[in-house]
């Protein structure tokens, strides 16, 4: 009887044990599926996430120095800087901007604003006006939008502006080239290594071209019809 209580049970050891370890040092069923489907699932995670790509940074230091990109390439001579890297600010000249009937009345009441209502565009040959997405109708504010655009363009001695004056007869129309992102192709105003830009989202097709296409705001182009220049960033 003595050797019995002096050796207690392996069950009432166990049982001993636990109550002075604690519950959760002996986890559920349920707990281990939980935590296995959690490592399971991060692991999955990380299976199909993608690299972070870091910031493209030229090299400065070695032998090898990162080269510039077509675009900068364009941009550092439209600025005339022999280098441009990610993340610089430069005044650019525009070589053309292009404006139309939707955009081109605000661009140049800003214009007009600025620079004063007698003032005239830093250059009339490197403007190109195309009216081309309110001719279709005969409401009045869209031909009004229209009718700004002629005024402008006699006033300024525009050279580049290709109007539609008889919507009854194409033919009638020598001037009217139809879309703008089309005229500007076939009429020769997309030129390698030039900066374009234009105050339709769509500009930047003419970057097939070789050069550099970019869409801008009425205020930007109000500012480039005065001065032809336009401060942007290297990205």
């Amino acid at each position: 009887m003595a050797s019995s209580l002096a050796s207690p049970s392996p069950t009432s050891s166990f049982i001993r044990n636990k109550k002075d370890l604690g519950v959760s040092a002996f986890p559920s069923t349920s707990q281990i599926a939980i935590q296995k489907c959690k490592k399971q699932a991060s692991k999955k995670i990380v299976s199909v996430m993608a690299p972070q790509q870091s910031e493209r940074k030229p090299a400065t230091t070695g032998s090898v120095k990162t080269g510039m990109t077509t675009t900068e390439k364009i941009l550092a001579k439209a600025s005339e800087k022999p280098r441009l890297s990610p993340g610089d600010n430069v005044w650019v000249n525009v070589d053309i901007l292009m404006t139309h009937d939707v955009c081109g009345p605000g661009s140049i009441g800003i214009f007009k604003k600025e620079f004063g209502q007698n003032a005239k565009v830093w250059d009339s040959e490197k403007i190109v006006i195309i009216p081309d997405h309110y001719i279709f109708t005969s409401d009045e504010r869209a031909n009004r939008n229209v009718d700004i655009l002629r005024d402008f363009c006699t006033e300024q001695n525009i050279k580049y502006f290709y109007d539609i004056k008889d919507l009854s007869n194409f033919k009638a129309n020598p001037d009217y080239k139809g879309v703008c992102h089309v005229a500007l192709a076939q009429e020769g105003h997309c030129r390698p290594g030039e900066v374009l830009l234009g105050t339709d989202s769509h500009t930047c097709t003419a970057g097939a071209f070789g050069q550099f296409a970019t869409g801008i705001g009425n205020t930007d182009a109000g500012f480039v019809l005065g001065t032809g220049k336009l401060l942007l960033k290297v990205c």
